[in-house]
């Protein structure tokens, strides 16, 4: 189904003031809900700290019963989450919902642990009216470790790279005027200033935001949230008969864009000296919306895509009508998302309408039989991503409300089956779930930051996220 990502209305923010300005940082724990809780009928969440979790995270003594979405709840039951699943969790309302965003590479350094962290971000709005749509280049700064709530302040004092747990988290803002919705964004990999963007009203631009990331960066040089800047795109594509979501540039050649537009088609789009080139002979195959697009990360000539035909195609970019290999992907629904493993650049993970993910090896493509299957969501996939720093992770975002995070070579273990075994809420969970974040409503995209190991962000319809949890890696695999 085309146009799944939008937002399912335009709620009114938190936060807003007279002045205009509308971005802030919640409080760390007035969420009604995070993660999968323990609830009793007392509404007290028990727990240990994640010094004292078992590795595998399972937690059989603890009492009440796990919570999932679509689960009712009693009414003497409250949700809580317990602080100590994550190492880092933040929470930022927006003035209208945002259903794109990208992670923008900065100089401050590779595989970053030490907290606080900064990180640089550009996001895309769905306005009440059009010409409310902005840009906004962000800088979250001051992101403190979470305090637990369980913490004494001695243990607060034993963290030699945290010492200033309680401030507060820092946001400054840029803005740029944006012509319609923003239905997807993806920033240049080799250039991550330069910013591509799909708009609803069939039009593609190309910006760059050069100098409103040089404003935030620079020691002062931006308080609070700018206005909307008139900052011009670089290049407009008018070209596609209808609005569309998928979006990618590729890794390997700079400056190639592929775009995909609810009538199927393709176009792409390559950076010269002076300008940019769209070819206006699209490529064709898919019989319905284009939902995603990927490149290779290792063959510049090779991209993905992912349409409502329910179908996986390859493609050679020296070929213009017909994929080279199409694979009826057998979700039998609409596929939404797709990623493509970095590090292991043969695997490609894909998500469906009906809330299922699939792994595919593009070595055994062309016999149509993923590697593995889960269903763990209950409604349909909205994004998916592979870490960049552990090669068999991913990520996964339904719009059941859940982010769920996914580490492949995890195998059952019967000492952990054996503990949950008077648990028949922890019976069936898969041995490669390993982390469950929730509070946010219709969650749109995700993505892992490259440079902060294993901390990841996540836009909603009500709210930004940008989080690390307890258990996540900290390096390469």
């Amino acid at each position: 189904m085309s146009g799944k990502r939008r937002a399912d209305g335009v709620p009114t923010s938190e936060g807003d003031s007279d002045d205009g300005e509308q971005l802030e940082f919640e409080d760390e724990f007035d969420d009604e809900f995070e993660h999968e809780e323990m609830v009793d009928h007392e509404g007290d969440v028990e727990g240990c700290s994640s010094s004292q979790a078992p590795l595998d995270g399972v937690q059989p003594r603890i009492g009440g019963r796990l919570w999932r979405p679509g689960d009712e709840l009693q009414a003497d039951e409250k949700l809580e989450y317990d602080s100590t699943a994550y190492d880092m969790l933040h929470r930022l309302h927006i003035d209208w919902p945002c259903l794109t965003f990208g992670i923008v590479q900065d100089n401050l350094g590779q595989q970053r642990t030490k907290f606080p962290m900064t990180a640089y971000v550009v996001a895309g709005t769905q306005a009440e009216s059009s010409s409310e749509n902005q840009l906004i280049c962000m800088k979250l700064s001051q992101l403190h470790r979470t305090k637990h709530d369980n913490e004494s302040d001695d243990d607060d004092d034993d963290d030699d790279d945290d010492d200033d747990d309680d401030d507060e988290a820092m946001l400054e803002a840029q803005r740029v005027q944006h012509r319609g919705t923003v239905n997807r964004l993806k920033l240049m990999p080799q250039a991550t200033h330069i910013c591509a963007t799909w708009s609803d009203m069939a039009e593609v631009h190309v910006w760059d935001l050069s100098r409103q990331l040089a404003t935030l960066h620079a020691p002062g040089g931006s308080a609070g949230s700018g206005g909307a800047a008139g900052t011009k795109p670089s290049h407009t594509f008018c070209g596609h008969t209808e609005e569309g979501y998928a979006l990618d540039f590729s890794p390997c050649k700079k400056g190639a864009l592929a775009t995909g537009d609810c009538a199927g088609r393709v176009h792409l789009w390559q950076a010269t000296e002076s300008e940019w080139a769209v070819d206006p002979e699209p490529f064709l195959g898919h019989d319905g919306s284009v939902e995603d697009v990927v490149w290779s990360p290792v063959e510049p000539g090779v991209m993905l895509s992912a349409g409502c035909d329910c179908t996986l195609r390859v493609w050679d970019i020296r070929k213009k009508v017909g994929s080279a290999i199409t694979v009826n992907e057998g979700h039998g629904t609409d596929l939404n998302v797709v990623s493509w493993n970095k590090l292991v650049n043969y695997l490609v993970v894909s998500g469906a309408d009906d809330g299922s993910f699939r792994i595919w090896d593009l070595r055994s493509f062309r016999e149509g039989e993923p590697v593995a299957k889960f269903s763990w969501h209950k409604a349909a996939i909205t994004a998916v991503e592979w870490s960049p720093q552990e090669s068999s992770t991913l990520a996964v975002a339904g719009a059941d409300d859940q982010t769920t995070l996914w580490d492949l070579a995890l195998e059952d273990d019967p000492e952990a089956d054996e503990a949950v075994s008077e648990r028949g809420d922890l019976k069936d969970l898969p041995p490669q779930l390993y982390f469950v974040h929730q509070g946010q409503h219709d969650v749109k995209e995700l993505h892992w930051h490259s440079q902060l190991s294993g901390v990841l962000a996540t836009t909603a319809a009500d709210s930004f996220h940008i989080f690390k949890p307890c258990n996540s890696g900290d390096g390469a695999a």
